[in-house]
């Protein structure tokens, strides 16, 4: 920003109000009395006070405010505090944008958070709900700056959350941590990282996480009789909804959400775009469902729902898995959780001795350690006679299909 000596001149209302408005542009007019203090005048007649300087070699220019609501006397104020500033080698800008990081608060973390990752929706309601929602776990964080929240701050919550809830405690925990990784990975002052410590880790050394035993439900085989009858008496699409997970080891949501232009009849397929690894899954079908599927498709035809199992509404997919799963468990004294049926399909695959790698293919599981299965390339066929197999022993235990061939003996 040149300095030409006409544009020098003594700052006093009656002179800054008088300058000329440029046609194009702007002007720069310097203050006599103030070395560095600047009125910048626009075409559209915009005049701010800012102090312009090097420092180390660089030029610094700082916005003061507006001609004339800062009179001359109160930007000559602020400009000695700036000035001093660069005399003694700090960047007022960059002062400005650390005291502005220090204040950034746990929500504008999650939020700066949630936009970077991809996540599934449903995710995302979850982690706001944990920090905005007031029955979550940091309302009365959100709005905290995140450089306040300490290592005692956290054991307590964790302490208060575990009373409530130890799958909640953790889960939260397990947000705040990841929220502190972030912002230590995401935000900078003055070249160092913003945040050098995550008190999340005050739980580990503490060892105050909480043990969440495993879920272990599954229907054993004594039980898959019971379980079926069960399923008899309730409504149409949640008992071949359940039959289905149960015989394909889907997750509740791929099974439900499943709609017809993802089913092959023909090839007798379905596929599921989108999973919880978010790796596509096409999954063979058994005789017992490709009956299934083509009964409702007849039915489905009438309505013309795209979901194969649709919500008794006929908007969207059928969303009562879960309280159909409690309804037949209770009758047929089995477990009752919807991913009990997955456990039940793993389980009994590998007591037939499903080769592992098929089994890992049919639900959909890898291991990221794992080269070999990298490079394995099993087609749906491959898995054809496994699911055919594993559709056949449940039929058998639920006494669905026979358990052997009956054939007449003629006499002698």
């Amino acid at each position: 920003m040149p300095t030409p000596p006409k544009h020098r001149l003594n700052f006093t209302q009656k002179t800054l109000a008088a300058l000329p408005v440029p046609t194009t542009g702007r002007t720069y007019h310097h203050d006599a009395k103030t070395p560095g203090l600047v009125l910048a005048v626009t075409c559209n007649d915009c005049r701010s006070f800012m102090v312009y300087r090097k420092l180390n070699g660089k030029p610094i220019k700082v916005t003061l405010g507006r001609f004339p609501p800062m009179t001359v006397e109160q930007a000559r104020k602020r400009a000695a505090g700036v000035l001093g500033q660069l005399v003694q080698g700090i960047n007022p800008l960059e002062e400005h944008r650390a005291a502005k990081a220090r204040q950034i608060t746990l929500r504008e973390v999650l939020s700066d958070y949630l936009a970077s990752r991809t996540l599934k929706p449903k995710t995302k309601d979850l982690y706001r709900w944990l920090v905005e929602n007031p029955a979550g776990a940091f309302h009365d964080w959100k709005d905290r700056p995140l450089l306040d929240i300490s290592r005692d701050m956290v054991e307590t919550r964790h302490q208060e959350l575990t009373a409530r809830s130890p799958g909640v405690a953790n889960l939260a925990s397990t947000l705040l941590g990841a929220l502190f990784n972030f912002a230590r990975a995401r935000y900078e002052l003055h070249g160092r990282p913003l945040v050098e410590d995550n008190p999340v880790r005050r739980l580990s050394a503490t060892r105050a996480w909480c043990d969440l035993p495993k879920r272990q439900g599954y229907l054993p085989p004594a039980k898959l009789g019971a379980w079926w009858t069960a399923t008899e008496f309730l409504a149409p699409t949640p008992r071949d909804l359940l039959r289905l997970l149960l015989l394909t080891g889907l997750r509740k949501n791929e099974g439900a959400t499943l709609r017809w232009v993802n089913v092959d009849l023909t090839a007798k397929t379905l596929h599921v775009p989108e999973t919880k690894n978010r790796r596509p899954l096409t999954l063979p079908l058994s005789d017992y469902l490709v009956a299934l599927l083509t009964a409702r498709l007849t039915e489905a035809q009438a309505t013309g729902s795209p979901y194969v199992f649709p919500s008794p509404t006929g908007n969207g997919p059928y969303t009562s898995a879960l309280p159909a799963a409690h309804t037949a468990a209770a009758q047929a004294g089995a477990p009752g959780m919807v991913h009990d049926l997955r456990r039940t399909f793993i389980t009994i695959a590998e007591s037939l001795d499903i080769p592992a790698y098929s089994l890992k293919a049919l639900v959909n599981h890898h291991a990221a350690g794992d080269v070999t299965q990298g490079y394995l390339q099993i087609n749906v066929e491959r898995l054809r006679e496994p699911m055919q197999a594993i559709t056949d022993f449940m039929l058998k235990a639920a006494g669905v299909k026979p358990a052997a061939e009956v054939r007449a003996i003629k006499r002698a």
